[in-house]
C-alpha cells in the first residue's frame, strides 16, 4: 500500500469507531468502550486480565453478550469465550434453535499474531453499541478473543522478529511448547481438547481464524485462504467462492482495503518465482473446518504493516464478512446441511491427501521495487523491498489442488477397546460411537504394513511416522466386548477417515497412536528355529518350492542366515499375528448389519 493511500484507509476505518464510542457514552452504558490498543494508538495491546476485564464489563453491560469459560489452561487461566446474540442467545441449543448460522472468530492462537484480540474487541464494540449494529441481527456470534492464553502471557518486546508492532505481544506455542494450529486432529493440549468440545457443543457453521503472516513485502494490508477443492464438500466450497470472492473481496476493495489470496511463494525469497496455493491438512484450523463438514476462513494480516494498519485491516474484514452473510444467512445454512448429508462409499471414495496440478496462471500482484544484492554475512542474496516505490507484477500462481491419495470407504470401522487413547480422540472430535455389548466373530479388512520408518526428530511431541506402505488383507477375528463401532453413514464420515486411514497424513496411525504395534514382543531362538523349518519342509512341499526359489533368485537372503531362519518364523504358527496389523479394522455393510442384529 503506498504512502499516500494509507492515512486515508485508517481514516475511514476509524470513522466508526469513533461514533461507537460517542454512541456508547450518549446510550445504554455511559461507559468508556474506548479499547486499550486504540487508547494506545495501537502501540500496545493489553494483556491477559486487562483483555478479559475489558469483556467482563462489556457481559455486565449488555444483554446481548455473555462471556464464559469453555476450558482451563495448564497453567490455570481460563479460556474464555464470548457469545454475541441479538436475541440475547448465551447456549449452544437455543442457537441452534434460532436458525441463525453460528459463526466462530477466534483470535490468539499464536499469541504473537495478536491484532485479532483488538480487531475483535473494536467488532463486539460495534455490534452492541455502534453503527454496525445491524450486522448482529442475522447471526450468532461466537468470540474467543485469546485461544493461547499461556502464550499470550509470555509476554516481551522480541517475541516476533518478523512483525512490526506492538510494542510487547506474546508468543506463538503453548506454555507445552505446542502449536495449538498443529493440533487440531491430534488433540494433544489441554486447550485443544477444551476448544473441541466447545465446537462440539456449539457446531459453527463458519470458523474464522485471525492471524498475521510471514514472508515477502507487498502492498496488501491483508490476505486470506479457505479450501476450494476436494479437500472440503462441494457445497461449502461453492458458498466461500461465492460469499468470499464474490461479495467480501470486492467490498473490501472498494472499501480501499486490497486483498489477495494468501501469499505463499513457490521459492522463499523471490515472489517473481511465482505462488503456490494448496489444500491445508487437517491439523490446520480452515483444514480442520473443512474435515468437520464446514466453512472456514483464514485471516492473515500483513505482519510488515503497523498493529494499527492490521487491525483495522482485520476488523473492515470481519464486517464485510458478516455484511455478506447477513444479506443471506440461509445460503450459509444450507451449504452446511448439504455437507452434513456428505456420504461416502467404492464408488465414491475419501479424499485423503493433496497434491498441486502443473499448470498455472497469472495474477497481477500488487507488490514494491526491490533490490536483490550479494551478502557479505550470509554469503547469500539480501532481499530489500522499497515501500516508496509501489509497483504490480504479473505472477504465475500454482494452486490447483488434486487429490493424491483416497481410500473407499467400509460401511464402517471397528477398534477393539484397548485402544482407549484413539477412542478419547475420537469422541472429542464428535464422531458417532457404538460399543458392541459382547464379543463378537466378525470378518473385516485391515491393513498389514510392510514397510514402516520415522521422522529423527520430533514435531509437536510426536516422531511421525514419514513412511508408511500396507496392503488390505481380509481377516477373520474375535473381537471383545466393547468395542467400538464408527459408522460411516454420518456427518462427520470425512473426518473418521482422515483421522483412521493410513493415507491421511494427518491420521493417528502416522501421529503414533498406534506406534506399539510395530514392536515385537517375542522372539525365536535359533536352535528352535532350526527344528522348526525341517519339520516345515519336510510337510509342506509348496513352501519346501518356494524357499528353494527365493535362495536361487535372492542372493543377500541365501547369505543371511538369520534372515532364512525368520522367513519360516514368520510362516509358523507361532509368530506374533498382531505384528504390523492395523488394529482398526474396516467393515462392509453385510458384516455391520450382521453385528447390529
Amino acid at each position: 500500500m503506498s504512502a499516500c493511500i494509507l492515512p486515508l484507509l485508517l481514516a475511514a476505518a476509524l470513522a466508526p469507531t469513533a461514533t461507537a464510542t460517542a454512541t456508547a457514552t450518549a446510550t445504554a452504558t455511559a461507559t468508556d468502550w474506548t479499547t486499550p490498543a486504540q487508547a494506545s494508538d495501537y502501540a500496545r495491546t493489553p494483556r491477559y486480565a486487562q483483555t478479559m476485564a475489558w469483556f467482563e464489563r462489556l457481559d455486565e453491560a449488555s444483554p446481548a453478550a455473555s462471556l464464559f469459560a469453555f476450558g482451563r489452561s495448564p497453567q490455570g487461566r481460563a479460556l474464555n469465550a464470548l457469545v454475541l446474540s441479538s436475541d440475547g442467545i448465551d447456549n449452544p441449543q437455543a442457537a441452534r434453535a434460532s436458525g441463525k448460522p453460528v459463526i466462530l472468530l477466534q483470535a490468539g492462537i499464536h499469541a504473537g499474531e495478536i491484532e485479532g484480540k483488538d480487531a475483535l474487541m473494536a467488532l463486539s464494540r460495534e455490534l452492541l453499541f455502534g453503527a454496525d449494529r445491524a450486522l448482529l441481527e442475522p447471526v450468532v456470534l461466537l468470540l474467543i478473543p485469546i485461544f493461547n492464553v499461556d502464550g499470550h502471557e509470555r509476554f516481551g518486546p522480541h517475541n516476533r522478529i518478523n512483525q512490526n508492532g506492538p510494542e510487547q505481544m506474546g508468543w506463538r506455542a503453548t506454555a507445552q511448547n505446542l502449536n495449538l494450529n498443529r493440533d487440531y486432529m491430534k488433540a494433544d493440549a489441554p486447550e485443544m481438547q477444551a476448544w473441541l468440545r466447545l465446537w462440539q457443543d456449539w457446531q459453527p457453521d463458519l470458523l474464522v481464524d485471525l492471524h498475521n503472516t510471514d514472508g515477502a513485502d507487498y502492498q496488501y494490508p491483508m490476505t486470506w485462504a479457505y479450501e476450494t477443492g476436494p479437500s472440503i464438500a462441494p457445497a461449502l466450497a461453492d458458498w466461500q467462492r461465492r460469499t468470499f470472492d464474490g461479495v467480501v473481496l470486492p467490498a473490501l476493495e472498494k472499501a480501499g482495503w486490497p486483498l489477495s489470496f494468501y501469499v505463499n511463494m513457490k521459492n522463499w525469497d523471490d515472489l517473481h518465482a511465482g505462488l503456490v496455493g494448496g489444500a491445508a491438512a487437517p491439523r490446520f484450523s480452515t483444514g480442520y473446518a473443512a474435515a468437520a463438514g464446514r466453512a472456514g476462513l483464514l485471516l492473515e494480516a500483513h505482519m510488515v504493516k503497523d498493529h494499527k494498519t492490521r487491525v483495522l485491516a482485520t476488523l473492515a474484514t470481519l464486517r464485510e464478512l458478516l455484511r455478506a452473510i447477513g444479506r443471506e444467512p440461509a445460503a450459509l445454512k444450507a451449504a452446511t446441511a448439504a455437507a452434513d448429508a456428505e456420504r461416502f462409499d467404492a464408488a465414491r471414495p475419501v479424499p485423503l491427501a493433496f497434491a498441486l496440478a502443473e499448470q498455472t496462471e497469472t495474477i497481477d500482484f500488487l507488490g514494491y521495487a526491490e533490490s536483490r544484492v550479494p551478502s557479505e554475512i550470509s554469503g547469500g542474496t539480501w532481499v530489500q523491498y522499497h515501500q516508496d516505490r509501489p509497483q504490480t507484477f504479473t505472477l504465475p500462481v500454482q494452486r490447483q489442488v488434486t487429490i493424491s491419495a483416497s481410500a473407499a470407504a467400509p460401511a464402517a470401522y471397528l477398534i477393539p477397546p484397548q485402544w482407549f487413547d484413539v477412542i478419547e480422540r475420537l469422541q472429542l472430535h464428535g464422531l458417532r460411537l457404538q460399543r458392541l455389548p459382547q464379543a463378537a466373530q466378525v470378518q473385516a479388512q485391515r491393513h498389514r504394513y510392510t514397510k514402516v520408518e520415522w521422522t529423527p526428530r520430533p514435531f509437536e511431541g510426536h516422531h511421525l511416522v514419514a513412511t508408511l506402505e500396507s496392503t488390505l488383507e481380509p481377516v477373520a477375528i474375535e473381537v471383545p466386548a466393547g468395542s467400538w463401532l464408527i459408522d460411516m453413514d454420518q456427518p462427520r464420515a470425512r473426518l473418521a477417515a482422515l483421522l483412521l486411514e493410513p493415507a491421511s497424513g494427518d491420521s493417528l496411525i502416522r501421529w503414533g497412536f498406534f506406534d506399539t504395534i510395530f514392536e515385537e514382543k517375542e522372539y525365536a531362538e535359533a536352535r528352535v528355529l532350526e527344528r522348526i523349518a525341517r519339520e516345515m519342509l519336510a510337510a509342506d512341499t509348496a513352501l519346501k518350492r518356494e524357499f528353494e526359489a527365493r535362495l536361487a533368485s535372492d542372493a543377500a537372503f541365501a547369505a543371511d542366515p538369520t534372515a532364512r531362519l525368520r522367513y519360516f518364523y514368520e510362516r509358523s504358527p507361532y509368530f506374533d499375528t498382531a505384528y504390523m496389523r492395523d488394529p482398526v479394522l474396516r467393515l462392509d455393510a453385510t458384516e455391520l448389519a450382521r453385528l447390529r442384529r
